[in-house]
């Protein structure tokens, strides 16, 4: 009635800690289903705490379709669930054996306390087999992509023109390094956002092995163009569309520059960067008064640096506006204020980084909104500072006070996010605060 297998999904999954199944004194309900006795024994004691009963015949190959809608709710190997004996899809379950009844006695050894439905054993033989069969299709599909990603490897370091843009390699050793992994790795690879599923990835590395493909053969192409070259079928063209922005984006982090620079012409978007303050490149010259902008091309081509001691880190541009518009305040204090205005862009980062490296920056100010995301991009910004500059880091509170730790922060943020939210205009200040802050 019961394989060693089963027995030992029930003592892994069911029973607690001290029980056992009785088979002694098993019992059958006709020829539909048995029943198991569970039993806690101790030297002075021998006593029946539950019952499980389970569904006597084999599952059918059309039962797949009814278990895949049992595993959509969550029926999970230790979860109890409460069901409605008398709805039909519950005794459907139940005679079908997808799920086994559960009866906890009371100390009596006799008189029901409660009853549960557990995920039986085939249900959870059969979700163990999808989970393989998944394994097995990402273990293929990462193989195959590994084969084509070596190819264009070895192609690209034939080419001796050296035609190719520096963020072309950069891009190319990651995916160099990613060939090196296993596909078990896949979800732990620190070059992904953590949140992405691994089909998710997969399909990124696909991306990311059409783009490379086209730019490698094209100097300019249309984001039509590297779904169909790399498809060759119908709706090809389309296959990534739908994460067609995060993609990029990701793209721009792995390559360090816009796509742009690498040959992609047909979005048409600009990203800017806003700021005020003194900024010195190759090809332009900013000093202090207006708001200016840069854009994600420019930041690609140039290397700016300053001559300010202090740079302002700030999430909104009314933040940005309302310190470039106090007289003299930023030239006084030799302070450069750069706007986020979101999560960090690549080109965000390329550029910060740059003015920590050939600027004179003494100290960053970082100020954000007092909410989660405003939390969020508060650490992006400091892993991106911190990774060039390892000078005096500073974050401002919604009381208008200074810290100068990263874990105060965390712990600050974290205490101040239980009841509250407020944006950064709500505690702008003036610059006598400002000045404090600095000098703090």
């Amino acid at each position: 009635m019961i394989n060693q297998e089963e027995l030992s999904y029930i003592n892994t999954y069911l029973l607690k800690s001290g029980e056992r199944i009785d088979f002694t004194n098993k019992s059958t309900s006709g020829d539909s289903f048995f029943e198991l006795k569970i039993i806690k024994q101790t030297e002075r004691t021998f006593r029946v705490v539950g019952l499980l009963i389970i569904a006597a015949h084999e599952k059918k190959e059309e039962s797949a379709i009814v278990a895949d809608e049992l595993l959509s709710i969550a029926f999970t190997p230790k979860k109890k669930v409460s069901l409605n004996e008398h709805e039909k899809n519950t005794m459907e379950w139940f005679n079908q054996g997808f799920i086994l009844k559960e009866i906890r006695f009371k100390k009596d050894g006799k008189t029901p306390d409660v009853i549960h439905y557990r995920m039986s054993y085939w249900l959870y033989k059969y979700q163990q087999n999808q989970i393989r069969a998944k394994e097995f299709k990402i273990e293929k599909e990462f193989s195959s992509w590994k084969g084509m990603a070596q190819s264009l490897v070895q192609i690209s370091k034939a080419d001796i023109s050296n035609k190719r843009d520096k963020g072309y390699h950069s891009c190319l050793s990651i995916v160099n390094e990613i060939c090196q992994q296993s596909s078990f790795e896949l979800k732990e690879m620190p070059h992904f956002p953590s949140g992405w599923s691994v089909s998710k990835r997969i399909k990124f590395l696909h991306f990311i092995l059409a783009f490379l493909h086209i730019c490698f053969h094209k100097n300019e192409f249309d984001w039509k163009e590297i779904g169909a070259s790399y498809y060759k079928e119908i709706g090809g063209s389309k296959e990534f569309d739908q994460y067609k922005d995060v993609y990029i984006n990701q793209l721009e982090e792995w390559t360090n520059c816009p796509a742009a620079r690498l040959g992609m012409t047909s979005l048409g978007k600009i990203t800017p960067l806003y700021f005020s303050g003194q900024i010195t490149g190759l090809f332009s010259d900013y000093r202090y008064g207006p708001v200016h902008s840069l854009t994600d091309l420019s930041i690609a081509e140039e290397e700016y640096t300053t001559n300010s001691t202090t740079l302002w880190l700030v999430e909104n541009r009314a933040i940005l506006t309302r310190l470039a518009a106090a007289k003299n305040f930023l030239e006084e204090t030799d302070s450069l204020v750069v706007c986020i205005d979101g999560h960090l862009r690549s080109s965000h980062k390329n550029c910060i980084q740059q003015l920590l490296t050939n600027g004179m920056i003494q100290q960053v100010l970082i100020w954000s909104d007092y909410d989660l995301d405003g939390f969020q991009i508060a650490k992006e910004v400091y892993l991106t500072v911190s990774e060039k500059y390892n000078g005096i880091i500073k974050w401002i509170t919604h009381t208008k006070e200074v810290l100068e730790n990263l874990q105060d922060y965390e712990a600050y943020m974290q205490m101040l996010l239980k009841d509250r939210k407020i944006e950064q205009e709500q505690v702008l200040g003036g610059a006598n605060e400002w000045k404090k802050w600095i000098k703090h």
